[in-house]
């Protein structure tokens, strides 16, 4: 049984390589006798957006944003460079994943619509916001019409960041036609329930959780050792407590402004002035598992939250304030409604709005243990994998008939 996942692998993004590489291991591990692998298809639109030249940066650019760009990089002389170095990470760690041998680099679908029907007999479409289709186009390969005559499944999928109210009637059919032809519907969160929803499919939605809530941690093609090194080399002190944040300068800020030099402060993924320590180019895999080191972490992140989450870390996580978010529920509330940690959610500006409460929830982490509060938790929702699994069980075994 040859089984094919198409999702964001590619994307210079933690969270979308972790998703990828947890989703595919899970199935590899549930279903040993498939053989599975994550379709390497890539958009040549997509992927010039990290090339991070100066001229790829000012590409396309109004005259607003040119000098909003500049300004960024007179300030910030070194942000390209980083952002470089931090491609490159990502790029020499894609090997990891088992990615087919055949690359498909187009920004339509023919090519890939051909392959994966000569190439496989189950599609699984997911995880991560692969419905949200504004900066891809539309068709979307990720939401595949009857011209894919293999099965399809979706796992965790979301729309988030589209307002799918504002799309077109056509789009709108076209949608409910693909979705319709699904044999499981798997959706993320309550958002994409609606869209699901909305499309008027006939094809009822499923709850399944994002693949980073059931990752092995204690299994990523990481060294312990070799990590811990490499942080030192950096400048982590392991013999004092540190707060992990995954965020902005304000957000830096307001933590310093809390904290001041009693706690070793980690940046990780963006850069940040005046952190103790800067974690821009870990590998996917690495920082996906160095949350265990830090009595509580401060984020935006929806995957962030997660992976802090799954190494037992406690989770500050501030709102974003986003135009999808005035009509949905916001993607990161979402989950930790769903892990019975609501009130682990904060709106703030970082200098007075909700201050103290942050103050309060972060002290009480900071001096308790809820790792296994925290780990059950995850647990429980990784239950929501099952409804997949069964219905994954029953088309292979009626296809191996």
């Amino acid at each position: 049984m040859k089984i094919g996942i198409l999702t964001y692998h590619q994307s210079v993004n933690n969270g979308a390589v972790v998703q990828a590489y947890s989703l595919s291991k899970r199935i590899k591990n549930d279903f040993p006798h498939a053989d599975v692998k994550i379709i390497d298809y890539r958009m040549p639109c997509v992927d010039e957006g990290y090339s991070y030249t100066l001229k790829s940066f000012y590409k396309g650019a109004t005259l607003r944003s040119f000098l909003g760009k500049s300004k960024l990089l007179l300030k910030d002389p070194d942000y390209l460079k980083r952002m470089r170095k931090r491609t490159e990470v990502f790029n020499s760690v894609l090997n990891v994943l088992p990615l087919t041998e055949k690359v498909i680099n187009d920004n339509g679908t023919d090519e890939l619509v051909k392959y994966v029907n000569s190439n496989f007999d189950i599609l699984i479409v997911g995880s991560d916001a692969i419905w949200n289709y504004v900066s891809r186009g539309f068709p979307s390969a990720y939401l595949p019409d009857k011209k894919v005559t293999v099965k399809k499944l979706s796992y965790a999928a979301s729309c988030y960041g589209m307002d799918f109210f504002t799309r077109s009637d056509i789009e709108k059919t076209a949608i409910k036609e693909a979705l319709n032809d699904f044999s499981f519907i798997g959706v993320r969160d309550d958002a994409t329930k609606d869209f699901v929803r909305w499309s008027e499919s006939g094809t009822q939605p499923f709850h399944t959780c994002d693949p980073t809530v059931f990752l092995d941690v204690k299994d990523l093609p990481i060294d312990e050792n070799d990590l811990r090194e490499k942080l030192r080399k950096r400048g982590f002190d392991f013999s004092r407590p540190s707060i992990g944040i995954m965020g902005t300068p304000q957000m830096f800020n307001m933590i310093k402004s809390l904290y001041g030099s009693n706690y070793q402060i980690v940046a990780l993924y963006n850069y940040i002035k005046g952190a103790d320590v800067n974690l821009y180019d870990l590998t996917p895999y690495e920082w996906a598992y160095v949350f265990r080191f830090f009595k509580v972490s401060f984020t935006t992140f929806f995957h962030g939250t997660l992976l802090s989450l799954r190494n037992g870390t406690p989770v500050v996580c501030i709102e974003l304030e986003t135009e999808f978010a005035k009509k949905h529920t916001p993607k990161t509330l979402d989950v930790l409604t769903r892990l019975g940690f609501a009130d682990w959610y904060f709106k703030t500006d970082y200098v007075s709005l909700n201050f103290d409460a942050i103050k309060k929830k972060a002290d009480s982490f900071l001096e308790n243990d809820y790792k296994n509060k925290i780990l059950t938790a995850m647990d429980k929702e990784a239950e929501s994998f099952i409804v997949f699994k069964k219905t994954l069980e029953n088309i292979i075994r009626t296809m191996e008939k």
